[in-house]
């Protein structure tokens, strides 16, 4: 029913969203028809029949929307239109006039007040409806679109916030960092990569800033990439998805360093992150060098520079197990310097010294496989290991030994058997065992070269018994 008294009770089925209504008007039966009209649209309807309670109202809990009468008494509806704009809480309720004052004036003032529409009375229900459902849906998405903004505005805010952050760990990494976008021919094959980041750190590996290289392409600043592996190592990052992760030495006109480098996909690209290295990788070389040295300290003998009797033991002990398991005969020369003592008596230490030098060479130019293995055995004693040798290709070793001694044509006044230094020499030949350990073979060369000496010095004897039949092939002799 209207201002006139016609039934209108037309129940709109598509109002999904109900919305709520505050009804300002000072009649109390426009009040009951227009609560009794919303109401059966589904709309929460409160009323009040003065501006100061519709101020009060409004302000405790606002409504979705407002109908305010414009003739009230105390404060028309264009005061309270006014004041309720000026409060933060009620500013943005729509306000709808409904009046029977229908000058265009009026309706101009009513607008000019704040409110939003204007609705003459008489009334039709079905307007009454269209309007409010109109204002709500306007206001609804008045709103949505607020939140959107606001919701981008924070996005925008956090992606700021985070690209600054992001660029300040950039600018602060000690690391290297770049970001590389694939560059694709016509077929889809990856020709070249852009820059799409870059750090100060990465960029002064190129001598150029970070803002020159983005959006330039790699090759163009190194053709030689082209056909490098590590351009080639870029692309199958991208291709496959593994990552890449390899030390990589970097030289140009401005710098000459190792890096730790490692390449991750990024998109259809890839990220590639640069350390130096360079400090670490000169330990290491430092390192190595120290090792070598402690290495030589440890198995070398400091006054011949040939192998220790440590080394030697070591030596011997592997020989006699890799003969054992391929069933390979084993020899052993144990070499002893005749009247070193009187010799070290006669000429002083620095001479003896000098002696034993020189015999050690003449003694590792007489052995010629790189298996074979020449020792200072202690003293004036020198000890030759001769893997895969029989008997007689020892033998051969031991003659060559004694010839290039005495070719040295050192003078020993004081020998009792020659007018310059010799050598004895004792040699063990066998058939290792697996179970059994070198001693034995130790211990029948010593005894061969105790025989030696006493059959006069300046010779050679061979262990008896024999551990295997003496064996005529010739010992092979390798340059």
């Amino acid at each position: 029913m209207d201002s006139q008294g016609h039934d209108h009770s037309i129940r709109d089925h598509s109002v999904t969203e109900q919305g709520n209504v505050l009804i300002v008007d000072d009649v109390p039966e426009n009040l009951h028809l227009l609560s009794r009209l919303l109401q059966e649209q589904g709309y929460k309807v409160r009323s009040v029949t003065n501006g100061a309670m519709a101020l009060k109202t409004a302000q405790t809990k606002p409504p979705d929307i407002i109908l305010l009468d414009i003739r009230m008494p105390e404060m028309d509806g264009y005061e309270v239109c006014q004041l309720l704009k000026q409060h933060s809480a009620t500013q943005d309720i729509p306000v709808l006039f409904i009046s029977a004052l229908g000058e265009m004036l009026d309706k101009v003032k009513a607008f000019r007040a704040g409110g939003i529409d204007y609705i003459s009375k008489p009334f039709e229900a079905e307007e009454v409806y269209l309007r409010i459902k109109t204002q709500l849906t306007l206001q609804r998405q008045h709103r949505r679109l607020q939140q959107e903004i606001e919701q981008r505005e924070h996005i925008q805010a956090s992606l700021k916030q985070s690209q600054e952050l992001l660029t300040g760990v950039l600018n602060s990494s000690l690391d290297g960092i770049m970001a590389y976008r694939a560059v694709r021919d016509d077929e889809g094959a990856i020709t070249d990569f852009e820059w799409l980041i870059v750090n100060p750190i990465a960029a002064h590996l190129t001598g150029k800033s970070p803002e020159d290289l983005i959006g330039s392409r790699l090759l163009e600043a190194y053709p030689s990439l082209a056909k490098a592996e590590l351009f080639k190592r870029y692309r199958a990052v991208v291709q496959t998805g593994k990552p890449l992760e390899q030390e990589y030495y970097f030289e140009n006109d401005i710098l000459k360093a190792w890096f730790h480098l490692v390449a991750v996909k990024l998109g259809d690209g890839v990220a590639v992150t640069l350390r130096d290295i360079t400090q670490r990788k000169q330990m290491e070389l430092n390192l190595r060098l120290t090792n070598q040295e402690l290495v030589g300290q440890v198995n070398i003998d400091s006054l011949t520079q040939i192998a220790n009797r440590r080394c030697f033991d070591r030596g011997l002990t592997a020989a006699w197990l890799r003969c054992a398991q391929n069933q390979q005969p084993l020899s052993l020369i144990l070499c002893d310097i005749d009247y070193f003592k009187q010799y070290n008596d006669t000429y002083g230490h620095v001479a003896g010294d000098d002696c034993l030098t020189l015999v050690a060479r003449a003694v590792m130019q007489a052995v010629m496989r790189p298996t074979d293995l020449v020792a200072r055995y202690g003293g004036e004693e020198f000890a030759v290991m001769l893997p895969n040798t029989h008997e007689i290709g020892a033998i051969q070793v031991a003659e060559r030994i004694r010839a290039k001694v005495q070719q040295l044509n050192l003078p020993h006044t004081t020998s009792l058997i020659a007018e310059s230094v010799t050598l004895s020499l004792g040699i063990s030949s066998q058939l290792p065992d697996g179970n059994s350990s070198p001693k034995k073979l130790i211990a029948a060369a010593d005894q061969a070269l105790y025989e030696a000496k006493q059959r006069g010095r300046n010779c050679y004897c061979k262990a008896l018994p024999l551990m295997f039949s003496a064996c005529s092939t010739q010992r092979k002799e390798t340059d």
